[in-house]
């Protein structure tokens, strides 16, 4: 995945949604490496998706880069990437 070994912590996070885009700005000031994982790569805010769909909107109020959210937050990446499994062992 192209990411560095730092020898802070790595936190992981899967899905770029309200959830983990809310913990990605808890994290951003902290002692950590955060890898952000999403299957698109685009945030998209849908409870305004009709007024897109009716013309009241244009599609990028609604949808925004997840790269250009974290740009500036310090050791964060993101893959784009669909996760299939968890291995809680290893």
């Amino acid at each position: 995945m192209n990411i560095p070994q730092l020898t802070i912590p790595r936190v992981v996070i899967i899905g770029a949604g309200f959830g983990g885009l809310a913990l990605a700005k808890k994290l951003r000031n902290k002692n950590l490496q955060v890898v952000l994982l999403d299957k698109h790569n685009y945030h998209n805010f849908q409870p305004l998706l009709y007024q897109v769909a009716t013309g009241g909107l244009e599609a990028g109020s609604i949808a925004y880069p997840i790269r250009k959210v974290i740009q500036e937050y310090k050791d964060f990446y993101f893959r784009l990437t669909s996760v299939k499994e968890i291995d809680t062992k290893n």
